[in-house]
């Protein structure tokens, strides 16, 4: 990759074919300093496609990015921003395809001097320098804001609109939306900041107390404008129905009237958003948008275990304020969460764990453990018994109880066979060494998943076999 002789880097490019599994294995401060230099010409179509390849990566070292415009204007509606992979769903989020558009009309339809002017500004700030972005933000936003309604509104730029969202009437709405959270870009910075790190697991008062004053704040600008701020605060929380537990409690000041529709609203967004979390349940896609790909146990219980507690704490909400209406919905949101569960955790089972305990070669030397396998297999068995949480609230009792004494029968099954292969290997150091590394490894999962004293007697017959091995 090349760059004009200014520093500009809108020279001639190079193709970058194969650069981003590179990236993967390059050490983090190299991939860092790479990541830099690619910023610079991100807007070639070669670097765009790179960042899409290499995004796992980026949100897994988290370099401070290089501030553009582009990214200041995001600030305030960065939280509802939707996922670029999971199955977690921002509430009211605002899908990414909005930006390009936006940013269209921001510099179509803006004071181009002052654009000109904080982009200078932009370029001289270091990455992570979060009180000047701020500090530039407090002039972009409410022009960016401004252009952004009135290009939409105005007869005069209706054709140009038009053409910049494809007809679109929902993208439409998202982008007054992005409007109304440019409003109060400032206002939502400040509750960022109180209501930090993200995911925030639980509210405390002090919590509470933050989103009421911003809430406040947010009023004296304009009423409607309040349910965009509520959007962030509920977006920063583990639990986004957490919000609604406090919600009537909170004084909404010059919003106050409008009480009850902002709950009404947030109350049907919370559900919705369940449903299109669970519906994204069996739709993960490969990288190509081609076959589904299965879940992870072990994310599939984190998954089954956010969206329980969501759905709990909706439903408590909805039965204290009488609104049975959702009580199909939210009952239908577990279902797929049953499904997913079952389909990820308890019906792979046999695949996941038993097999990684390998059967007596007909030769008779132990074959040697496959370590990947047997921490897959090992990550399989605690979501087995993550499950046991889950079992009231998914109706899975006796689907986990079946699912659990299969896996115990099995393991003891394999285990005891190497058991019995375990003398024709004691002659031999090696193969010793071996066969006692698999039974080890096949113990350590039956104690996973039945449990200390159901494997108390394969551990008794091991140290008999092995004798040093077992007073190891």
């Amino acid at each position: 990759m090349t760059e004009a002789a200014d520093g500009s880097g809108r020279g001639k490019i190079d193709h970058l074919p194969g650069l981003e599994s590179r990236l993967f294995d390059i050490p983090e401060d190299k991939f860092i300093e790479v990541v830099r230099l690619l910023e610079r010409v991100r807007d070639h179509p070669d670097v765009r496609q790179t960042f899409a390849a290499i995004r796992p990566r980026l949100v897994q070292v988290r370099p401070d990015r290089r501030p553009t415009m582009k990214r200041v204007l995001c600030m305030p509606f960065e939280d509802v921003l939707e996922s670029l992979s999971g199955v977690d769903v921002p509430l009211g989020r605002i899908e990414r395809r909005v930006i390009e558009p936006v940013w269209r009309l921001v510099t179509e339809c803006g004071d181009t001097a002052l654009i000109d002017q904080l982009d200078r500004q932009v370029q001289e700030t270091a990455p992570g320098n979060l009180n000047a972005l701020r500090n530039i933000g407090r002039r972009l936003w409410p022009m960016a804001a401004q252009a952004i309604r009135g290009a939409v509104e105005q007869d005069g730029s209706r054709q140009m609109v038009w053409r910049l969202l494809h007809g679109d009437e929902e993208l439409r709405r998202q982008v007054l939306d992005v409007a109304a959270f440019l409003d109060i870009g400032l206002t939502v910075e400040a509750l960022k900041d109180a209501l930090a790190p993200k995911p925030l697991p639980a509210l405390d008062d002090h919590h509470v107390e933050a989103i009421e004053q911003a809430a406040q704040a947010a009023a004296r600008q304009s009423p409607t404008l309040v349910y965009y701020l509520l959007l962030v605060a509920a977006s920063r929380m583990a639990n986004p129905a957490d919000l609604l537990a406090v919600l009537n409690d909170i004084d909404l000041g010059k919003a106050r009237r409008e009480q009850p529709v902002i709950f009404a609203q947030l109350s049907g967004l919370v559900v919705t958003n369940l449903e299109e979390r669970s519906a994204r349940l069996d739709g993960k896609r490969d990288g190509a948008g081609g076959a589904a790909v299965a879940i992870a146990p072990e994310e599939a219980i984190a998954i089954a275990e956010r969206l329980v507690a969501s759905v709990n704490t909706t439903s408590a909400v909805m039965d204290f304020l009488a609104e049975p209406v959702y009580r199909e919905r939210l009952d239908a949101v577990k279902a797929a969460v049953r499904t997913m569960v079952t389909g990820s955790v308890l019906d792979t089972a046999p695949q996941g764990i038993l097999t990684v305990v390998a059967a007596p070669a007909a030769s008779g030397r132990p074959v040697a453990v496959d370590d990947d396998a047997q921490t897959a297999a090992e990550d399989h068995a605690r979501a087995l018994r993550r499950c046991e949480g889950l079992a009231d609230a998914l109706g899975l009792h006796q689907p986990l109880k079946d699912a659990m004494a299969s896996m115990e029968k099995g393991l003891l099954e394999r285990a005891q066979a190497l058991l019995a292969q375990y003398p024709k290997a004691a002659g031999d150091p090696d193969d010793a060494e071996t066969a006692e590394m698999n039974l080890f490894y096949a113990l350590r999962l039956l104690e996973m998943v039945a449990g200390p004293a159901k494997a108390d007697r394969l551990r008794t017959a091991i140290m008999a076999a092995t004798g040093e091995f077992g007073e190891e």
